[in-house]
């Protein structure tokens, strides 16, 4: 088993790889003449392109067409075989400000089902966060600068929230957030790092306790949905994007999960 999931990890690895070149050739001109020509592009100026691309469309949906889109997608996640299978979930709280997919029934319906839930909990500005257990939605609380809703580091009765990765808990799934995808599964998000950062850290540790690592399922609005993301060597790629028209297969571990649907 150690060694399938290990096998799993190197191709998680190499396909991450992968992805950076060919998201970079994308943007780059066959004849433009330079050597190495993905390898030197700047992959900073082509994100920044990208996100204010991206920003625009967003800008441009309404309140009526992101409840309809959010709840398109909400239909497919329930309907998805991992997360209906699944006992141990990581959601994101979506953020209004940030016109995020709205994960509010998703949420609810995990909680309902028994589901152990994780919610992140931003620690600082350097790309750290974490993943605490909601046992209950009444103590969600927004926090400035976005009002983004997080739980308190601790329960009722004043003893340690439980931390997904002090706690070595293996999640079955995780649902991210992000600013654009594409059909390949790479992941722009806003510069932050800080779901590349978890999800790598979801991964060693599934590795490290001879578990597969979680199913990353990203949601996003049509307008999240470009034909190339250009990726880092942080970056770190999705297996699902969940849009309110498509399930889209990222990787063959999603196609897994796709097919189990049908």
């Amino acid at each position: 088993m150690q060694a399938a999931v290990g096998r799993s990890f190197q191709n998680i690895s190499a396909n991450c790889q992968d992805l950076r070149i060919s998201s970079l050739a994308k943007f780059v001109p066959i004849n433009c003449g330079f050597v190495a020509n993905a390898m030197t592009t700047d992959v900073r100026q082509l994100k920044q392109q990208t996100r204010k691309h991206i920003k625009q469309g967003l800008q441009s949906l309404t309140a009526e067409q992101m409840a309809h889109e959010s709840a398109r997608i909400t239909a497919h996640v329930l309907g998805l075989r991992p997360y209906v299978g699944s006992k141990m979930i990581g959601i994101y709280l979506h953020c209004k400000k940030l016109r995020e997919v709205d994960t509010t029934q998703i949420l609810e319906d995990a909680m309902r089902q028994g589901k152990k839930c994780y919610v992140p909990v931003v620690e600082d500005s350097k790309s750290n966060m974490k993943f605490l257990h909601l046992d209950e939605l009444s103590c969600l609380r927004r926090v400035p600068p976005f009002n983004i809703q997080e739980p308190p580091d601790t329960y009722v009765d004043g003893s340690p929230r439980q931390d997904v990765l002090q706690c070595r808990t293996c999640l079955d799934v995780l649902l991210v957030p992000g600013l654009g995808f594409d059909r390949a599964g790479r992941r722009l998000g806003r510069g932050g790092g800080y779901y590349d950062k978890m999800i790598s850290q979801l991964q060693h540790l599934a590795i490290e306790e001879g578990r597969q690592p979680p199913l990353i399922v990203a949601l996003s609005y049509e307008a999240q949905l470009v034909s190339a993301v250009p990726m880092d060597k942080h970056d770190q790629p999705v297996d699902l994007v969940v849009t309110a028209s498509d399930v889209v297969q990222c990787t063959k571990r999603g196609a897994d999960a796709v097919m189990e649907m049908r």
